[in-house]
C-alpha cells in the first residue's frame, strides 16, 4: 500500500440517511434544553456565591489581625499550611519556595465571564510586601473551550500567569552556581556565576501555557534540546503534549478553587487532606524512625566492637579507632504535617 499524498481530496463523508437526520434534530431539541439548563444553574451559583463571599472576606480580615513578618500575621505561614496539605499542590513546593509563601495574604478565585462560568475562571494570590518581589498579586488564568455537549468534555484551551518581578539575587526559581576559573600565576581568578532554572512552585504553578508560549517553548527546550525548536510550526506531538499540561494545570487549579480556597481553614489543620495521603507521610515519619533506630544500633554495636591490634604509622602500638565516628546518635527528622 502506497503513502498517501498530502494533496489528495479527502475521503468524501458518507451523508446521513432521513431517518437519522430527525434523529439528530430531537439530539438538538436536548441539546438547546440543556443549555437553558445550564444558564439557570450558573444564575443560581450566582446567588450562593454572593451569600459565601462575605464568609471568605470575614476569614481574611481576621486573619490579616496583628503584626509581624508575614502575610496573616494573626495565623503565621497559614496559607503556605494549607497549600503544603494538598496532595497536588504540595508536590510542587519546594523548601526555598516556603519563606516566600509565608507572605501571602489570601488567595481568590474569580470568574472570567460573569454570564457563563463554564468559560473560565483566576486565581488570585495576594502578598504582603515582601523581600522578594514587587509584585502585590501574582494571577493564573485558565481559559476553556466550547463544551462537547454530546460528552460533555471541555478542555482548557490557554493558561495565562503573572511573570514575577523578582527583586534582584530573589529570585528562588533559579541557582546560582559558581564556576571556578583555572589558576594563573598562582592566583586563583573570581570565579564567575550563572544563574541555572530549578523547580520551583512560583516556575511550575504560574507558568503559561498556549501555541507559542516561552514558558512551554523552555520545557521543551531543557527535555528534548534547542532542536525541538527549529520546527516553527506547531505539530502534534507539540498539542498533544500541551494538552497534557493544561489539563494537569487546570486539576490542580480546581482543587484550589473548589477545596482549598473555601476549607481552607480544615486544610490547614490537617481535617481535609485525603486518607491516603496523610497515612503514607505517616508511613514516612516511621520509616524515618526506624532508619533512625538502625543508625543508632549501628553505632552502639561499633562502640561495643574490640579496637583491631596492629600498628600503625606515627601512632602508639596496639591504638586503633573504633569505626562510626561521631556520637553514634541520629537525630530524628520531625516532618510537619
Amino acid at each position: 500500500m502506497g503513502l498517501v499524498k498530502k494533496d489528495e481530496a479527502p475521503l468524501a463523508v458518507e451523508e446521513d440517511s432521513p431517518i437519522v437526520k430527525q434523529l439528530k434534530e430531537l439530539d438538538d431539541k436536548w441539546v438547546a434544553i440543556d443549555k437553558e439548563f445550564d444558564a439557570a444553574v450558573t444564575k443560581l451559583q450566582a446567588e450562593y456565591l454572593k451569600k459565601q463571599q462575605p464568609i471568605l472576606a470575614e476569614r481574611s480580615k481576621m486573619l490579616l489581625e496583628g503584626e509581624g513578618p508575614s502575610g496573616t500575621p494573626a495565623v503565621p505561614g497559614f496559607w503556605l499550611k494549607a497549600l503544603s496539605s494538598h496532595p497536588e499542590i504540595a508536590e510542587q513546593i519546594e523548601s526555598w519556595d516556603k519563606p516566600v509563601l509565608e507572605y501571602l495574604m489570601d488567595i481568590e478565585r474569580v470568574f472570567v465571564d460573569d454570564a457563563d462560568y463554564q468559560k473560565g475562571f483566576k486565581l488570585i494570590f495576594k502578598f504582603a510586601e515582601n523581600p522578594y518581589f514587587s509584585d502585590t498579586t501574582i494571577e493564573k488564568e485558565h481559559i476553556l473551550g466550547e463544551a462537547n455537549p454530546f460528552n460533555g468534555e471541555r478542555s482548557a484551551t490557554s493558561v495565562k500567569s503573572t511573570k514575577v518581578q523578582w527583586n534582584k539575587g530573589k529570585d528562588v526559581t533559579v541557582e546560582v552556581v559558581a564556576a571556578k576559573k583555572k589558576k594563573a600565576k598562582g592566583k586563583a581568578k573570581k570565579a564567575a556565576t550563572t544563574e541555572e532554572p530549578r523547580p520551583s512552585f512560583f516556575r511550575d504553578f504560574f507558568r503559561s501555557l498556549y501555541p507559542g508560549a516561552p514558558d512551554f517553548l523552555d520545557m521543551k527546550r531543557q527535555m528534548f534540546g534547542d532542536m525541538s525548536l527549529e520546527d516553527d510550526e506547531e505539530n502534534e506531538e507539540d498539542k498533544t503534549m500541551l494538552g497534557y499540561l493544561m489539563e494537569e494545570d487546570l486539576e490542580k487549579g480546581n482543587a484550589l478553587a473548589d477545596y482549598i480556597i473555601p476549607f481552607a481553614t480544615r486544610w490547614y489543620t490537617g481535617e481535609a487532606v485525603p486518607e491516603a495521603f496523610a497515612r503514607d507521610d505517616d508511613d514516612d515519619d516511621d520509616d524515618d524512625e526506624d532508619d533512625d533506630d538502625d543508625d543508632e544500633e549501628s553505632a552502639e554495636d561499633s562502640d561495643d566492637e574490640p579496637a583491631p591490634k596492629g600498628k600503625a604509622k606515627g601512632k602508639a602500638k596496639g591504638k586503633a579507632k573504633a569505626a562510626g565516628g561521631g556520637d553514634g546518635k541520629a537525630q530524628e527528622e520531625c516532618k510537619q504535617q
